[in-house]
């Protein structure tokens, strides 16, 4: 059963009465007023009984068709009463006229935080949801999400935990406010070495959230994305990950990292995501994506890389470095690799077999692209790799980076004459590789990064369209 509880900071959403009541457990509720459009599935309906039996009683949203709403009781606030509708059990009193009336319920997002929503995933008998579902925590753009670092550290028997941004309130390529988009923008520390999301379970899925780092530049933050090593069937998917600049400490940054080896039947997939703008400010590598220690297979498809600045003399900037241990299998495919900075020689490795370069394990290139900043040792390899180009012929809409002031000016969106149009390989559809990351389903010949633009040849003449009557 897959079930979605909502993520948001707005705890008043919309205060409502129940006007009648059909069903049993889960009831169809109406009511006396109309209830606010930000109310959604996922949400939570509680309604406080003071009068008569002194307990707040919570509902889960689960179905909304018109005026009625389809209400799943999860908690009875400790009163041991059981299943009861919120439509004529509950009452208070009206001060002026000293009769019961019906009690108004307040619909709130289901958890506040991320934070929130991890620690009821972590519990063995969680009310919100079956401790076998699918848990899908939807997270609305109430305010920006500031949690430094959540820790997915127990699902217990859950089938899979999604977090995952709601529909209309997704990034679509392009950085923004909290308010319009949702985005996870902390401003105190993670801890060195730890995550802003950090991962140790299974069959767990993060997609169309925007990370920005920005606030984080006098912070111990290193680290975006954490794999801790319990990460089979993890799915990272549509994300933007920007802006960490500084220095963080003893460690740089490093977005998108594994640190444990996982089993080799494990499997990581890092998918759509644009990663840029991550520049060491103190004798410290930087990377991107770094999975080397991972022992299984990860799939690392359709990303877009750009600007990452080692600093140091001896100290290289990674786009890509996988497949170290001999049973690894890393599938690089569709991926643009733009912008390294490194004083060390051969320092700008845009796509790095792990083992420096001993081969231990599988590393299979194809249909990538290296700029004219990689180290020849480093390019794109393999079948319809494009190598040596420059930032006019990959064509971001914006790849200002001059100053700190400009970082927000990058749009590493792709335009019509870009050399990525049309230059990729189809990957089929399995976990939603075929959607890039502003939700658009790639179709005819797929472009090279995490944004696809279709090829003329794709979308038929517009000069002919012009003549048809």
């Amino acid at each position: 059963m897959t079930t979605t509880v909502t993520i948001g900071s707005n705890q008043s959403i919309s205060a409502n009465t129940t006007s009648g009541t059909s069903g049993s457990g889960p009831y169809v509720i109406t009511f006396t007023s109309s209830v606010d459009s930000k109310v959604v599935v996922g949400d939570i309906y509680v309604i406080s009984d003071e009068a008569s039996h002194f307990s707040t009683h919570t509902y889960l949203v689960t179905v909304i068709s018109g005026s009625d709403y389809t209400l799943k009781q999860v908690d009875d606030g400790g009163a041991g009463m059981g299943d009861m509708t919120p439509h004529g059990n509950f009452y208070t009193m009206n001060d002026e006229t000293f009769e019961m009336e019906q009690a108004p319920g307040t619909f709130k997002r289901a958890f506040e935080d991320i934070g929130d929503f991890e620690e009821h995933v972590n519990l063995a008998s969680p009310k919100y949801f079956g401790s076998s579902d699918d848990v899908i925590g939807q997270m609305h753009a109430d305010s920006t999400f500031t949690d430094p670092r959540t820790y997915f550290d127990n699902s217990r028997s859950l089938s899979s935990v999604t977090l995952s941004a709601a529909d209309g309130q997704r990034h679509g390529g392009t950085d923004g406010a909290g308010t319009s988009q949702v985005v996870i923008e902390p401003t105190a520390n993670a801890g060195h070495n730890n995550a802003i999301i950090d991962i140790n379970i299974d069959n767990f899925i993060l997609e169309f959230v925007d990370i920005n780092l920005d606030s984080l530049d006098s912070r111990d933050t290193n680290k975006a994305i954490l794999f801790r090593g319990t990460n089979d069937d993890n799915v990272i998917r549509n994300n933007m990950i920007h802006d960490k600049g500084g220095n963080p400490g003893g460690t740089g940054p490093f977005m998108v990292h594994a640190v444990a080896a996982g089993a080799s039947s494990d499997t990581l997939s890092i998918l759509n995501n644009f990663i840029y703008n991550v520049i060491e400010g103190s004798n410290d590598n930087a990377a991107a994506i770094l999975v080397n220690q991972w022992a299984g297979t990860v799939n690392i498809y359709n990303n877009t890389i750009y600007n990452i600045q080692g600093q140091g003399g001896s100290k290289v900037a990674i786009g890509i470095r996988a497949a170290t241990p001999a049973s690894s299998v890393a599938n690089i495919k569709n991926n643009i690799v733009a912008g390294l900075v490194s004083a060390a020689s051969n320092g700008e490795r845009a796509y790095e077999h792990g083992a420096a370069n001993a081969g231990n394990g599988t590393f299979t290139e194809a249909y990538n692209l290296s700029d004219d900043t990689s180290a020849t040792a480093y390019d794109a390899a393999g079948t319809g790799s494009l190598i040596d180009q420059t930032l006019t012929d990959i064509d971001f809409e914006s790849s200002a980076v001059a100053n700190e002031t400009q970082r927000d000016a990058v749009d590493l969106r792709i335009g019509d004459d870009s050399v990525c149009v049309g230059a990729g390989v189809d990957l089929g559809s399995t976990n939603g590789v075929n959607i890039d990351i502003a939700g658009t389903t790639r179709s005819g010949d797929w472009s090279i990064g995490a944004f696809h633009v279709a090829a003329a040849s794709d979308t038929g003449s517009s000069a002919f369209l012009m003549f048809v009557t």
